[in-house]
């Protein structure tokens, strides 16, 4: 192929500029699409989580010597005095598996332990570890990502804690799942310190 022939074969100016333009075009669309539909499944997402069962809960990590680290027991934020913690640690940003761990293990702890819950032995907290005044449990109780942790209080103070690490691992099995939690919470609370 000589070099004028090549010459000839390539595209005029004005084509070729054109051609850019709608290639830019196309992308930005593309860009633009993809970011409504991560939106549009944040949405979903936040929908999908029963109103409500997000809860800010402020323990102090380490007390001030002005504190007396004594935790309320008023309201729906209530921590026992003495008793056990069923937390779901979760953040803003929720997928199918984050919600149905929230799901299967309130419907374990519910169904399992409704006396504790009733006597107070026994709280389930859903906690957003992105809110202000909950990111001190991350560090608390070294969170890599969406948990159930189990926290025993004592005069109104965290104690032992244990996190029921296997949730992620056991998704696949709804009862093998509850049965896990349930039998995790049961040990747990039958334990002293």
């Amino acid at each position: 192929m000589s070099h004028d022939s090549h010459k000839k074969a390539s595209m005029p100016a004005p084509l070729k500029g054109r051609a850019t333009t709608v290639l830019r075009v196309v992308l930005l669309v593309f860009v633009v699409t993809a970011i409504v539909a991560v939106l549009v499944r944040e949405v979903r997402g936040r929908t999908a989580q029963t109103p409500g069962t997000s809860t800010t809960v402020s323990t102090p990590s380490t007390p001030s010597s002005s504190d007396s680290g004594v935790i309320p027991t008023t309201g729906e934020t209530s921590i026992p005095v003495t008793g056990v913690v069923a937390y779901y640690f979760h953040t803003t940003a929720r997928c199918t598996s984050c919600l149905t761990i929230e799901k299967w293990t309130a419907e374990a702890i519910q169904t399992a332990f409704a006396t504790q819950l009733t006597d107070g032995t026994l709280a389930w907290r859903v906690v957003n570890v992105e809110e202000a005044a909950n990111t001190h449990f991350i560090e608390d109780y070294q969170l890599v990502s969406k948990s159930v942790v189990l926290v025993r209080y004592a005069n109104g103070k965290p104690g032992k804690w244990e996190n029921l690490q296997k949730v992620w691992q056991l998704l696949s099995d709804q009862t093998v799942f509850q049965d896990y939690i349930t039998s995790s919470t049961s040990s747990f609370l039958e334990a002293r310190e």
